[in-house]
């Protein structure tokens, strides 16, 4: 497109979408749920409305306008089935065939596949409310492959800090910060934000590329790697930036604001604006659009390419904070860290990169020696030598296979390096633990059945853990875990028996009259396991201002328990 929409409105037409498109403007003020953006996904629609060539803008009636923005923008967000009444029998055949059941799955790669096939069918049928509807819904899955709410930091500060109103440094709080992590903050501040958005569509516009049927659908099964990839340096400077406004209204800090989600909104907008112009062409040309095996394996191997080429530079979380491992180094701590890929996706947990991060920072503070250690790194040649690297932290909500990344290789090299001396700490959450490496532990930790807590929620908010190595420390749990929305909910069932042989007690949870050993060590000093929740910044000190927004680092319980538990762990047996 380099800038150029189609023909041109003219005037009168002109202004009268615009009009309509501003009016609608008003609806849905608030942030939406842990999908993505809320009321920007609004924005999107009616920024990619405003730029359709004239040809297809002119069949929409302002009725299927207002549809296409007030419903099937958020159309994708539903979990009911599809509705032969609002989208016809052979769409709703077509997308259970192509093995969609109800309306979020248009969400997975093969559902964004599936949304931009009944686009190319739309066109080819030449009725405009299902044209409306499918650039809409296609915006909508587009846009939440790069939303700034995907990112870790963003996610924890919109659906946990937020609501826990945590404070900022000048006495403000996360929930004044959370209205402006969704895009409709900036898109409709007229100040700055609105130019910044249409100068973003304009500069990072796209063309029809003449690209075939398989090129296009590699590409959109791309889009959730590439969209995070895309939103990883942006999303902490989104938080600086929104953080600054609130904070100290710092117009620089809002420039910031604007910039960055600005970028993130027009990624949407000229994909969104691209793939319409390949659906007019596929339509025009009879060309069929199907997730066959060929079109599968290219993109399978064009996404394990990037899980390989992928920097932890280009993660803004990570970037500050990365320090190599040198040859003269003796006697340090090591941090794993896993890069952002496409929402929710991990091999060591979604959230888990943000106390990875805050841990860093936290030694760092502290003035204790530390490396950052590259997950993909350890899988391939293993963990660093014990001599150098004595002590290492694995922050794992969850303990998954990722792709070509495989918790047998790494239990498999989490054990040799445990058996030539090292240790490890493991700061668990829902998942498993690796099988080889904590084969005794394993046997000891228990949970009640579908428990995310090792007590019932209401019991676990206000409960106390303590600590104990020389002296018992204790603090009671100021916030809750069980946050609105959001994959960052820092949940761990695990309790040990506290007589539970071979491992001492370091961390207690008690709740009421029950009191659960839910942190241990071994007696040889090899082996500890901590609950994310009791590294998870924030959830212990609902007092204490952060210092610093968008540069994570524990609170002072958190701080506590970690480097009690380090000092237990490198102590003689």
């Amino acid at each position: 497109m380099n800038g150029e929409t189609g023909p041109p409105l003219n005037p009168i037409m002109s202004s009268l979408y615009r009009s309509l498109l501003f009016l609608l403007a008003g609806f849905v003020l608030a942030p939406g749920n842990a999908g993505a953006w809320g009321s920007g996904h609004d924005d999107i629609v009616r920024a990619v409305i405003e730029r359709l060539p004239d040809e297809v803008r002119a069949g929409f009636t302002p009725g299927i306008i207002q549809h296409a923005v007030q419903h099937s923008s958020h159309y994708p967000d539903s979990f009911e089935p599809f509705d032969a009444a609002e989208v016809g029998e052979g769409a709703v055949t077509a997308l259970n065939e192509a093995g969609l059941k109800v309306r979020y799955d248009l969400h997975h790669d093969h559902g964004r596949v599936a949304s931009f096939a009944r686009l190319v069918e739309a066109f080819r049928e030449g009725n405009p409310e299902p044209i409306a509807h499918w650039i809409a819904s296609h915006s909508h899955v587009i846009a939440d492959m790069a939303a700034c709410n995907h990112d870790p930091l963003v996610h924890n500060a919109t659906y946990g800090w937020a609501p826990w109103k945590v404070k900022l440094p000048h006495g403000g709080d996360f929930s004044q910060v959370s209205r402006f992590l969704d895009l409709s903050g900036t898109v409709r501040d007229n100040a700055g934000g609105t130019a910044a958005f249409q100068e973003a569509i304009d500069r990072l516009s796209l063309n029809d590329d003449g690209r075939t049927a398989e090129d296009q659908v590699v590409e959109m099964i791309l889009y959730g790697q590439e969209g995070a990839r895309f939103c990883s340096p942006r999303g902490v400077e989104v938080l600086r930036g929104a953080a600054g406004w609130v904070d100290r209204e710092d117009p620089e800090a809002r420039t910031v604001l604007w910039r960055n989600l600005g970028e993130l909104g027009a990624w949407a907008v000229v994909r969104t604006l691209r793939d319409v112009d390949v659906a007019r062409r596929f339509a025009k040309e009879d060309i069929k659009v199907t997730l066959d095996e060929f079109a599968k394996a290219r993109a399978d191997e064009a996404i394990d390419t990037l899980l390989h080429e992928r920097r932890l530079e280009e993660d803004a979380l990570y970037a500050p904070i990365l320090r190599s491992l040198s040859p003269q180094d003796r006697g340090i701590t090591g941090i794993v860290l896993e890069p952002t890929w496409d929402m929710n996706d991990a091999m060591l947990g979604f959230s888990s990169r943000v106390q990875s991060a805050s841990i860093v920072r936290t030694l760092a503070k502290r003035g204790r020696g530390h490396v950052t250690l590259d997950l993909r790194e350890l899988l391939e040649q293993g963990f660093p030598k014990v001599g150098q690297v004595p002590l290492v932290i694995i922050v794992a909500t969850s303990f998954n296979n990722y792709r070509w990344m495989k918790t047998e290789t790494f239990d498999d090299r989490l054990s040799d390096y445990v058996a030539a001396g090292g240790r490890v700490l493991w700061i668990a959450g829902t998942g498993q633990l690796p099988k080889r490496t904590f084969a005794e532990m394993i046997h000891l930790m228990s949970r009640e059945a579908q428990a995310k807590l090792p007590v019932p929620p209401d019991d676990f908010t206000s409960a106390r853990l303590s600590v104990s190595l020389k002296e018992e420390r204790s603090w009671n749990i100021a916030n809750t875990p069980e946050t609105p929305a959001g994959w960052q909910r820092p949940h761990c069932p695990w309790r040990f028996d506290s007589a539970a042989p071979g491992y001492e007690t370091i961390l207690t949870l008690e709740a009421g009259s029950t009191r659960h050993t839910v942190g241990v060590v071994a007696r040889n000093r090899r082996l500890a396991l901590l609950p994310v929740y009791a590294v998870t910044p924030h959830l212990l000190d609902k007092e204490t201002p952060v210092a610093s927004p968008h540069e994570p680092e524990l609170d002072v319980p958190s701080e506590a328990i970690l480097m009690e538990t380090i000092e237990r762990l490198l102590s003689p047996e």
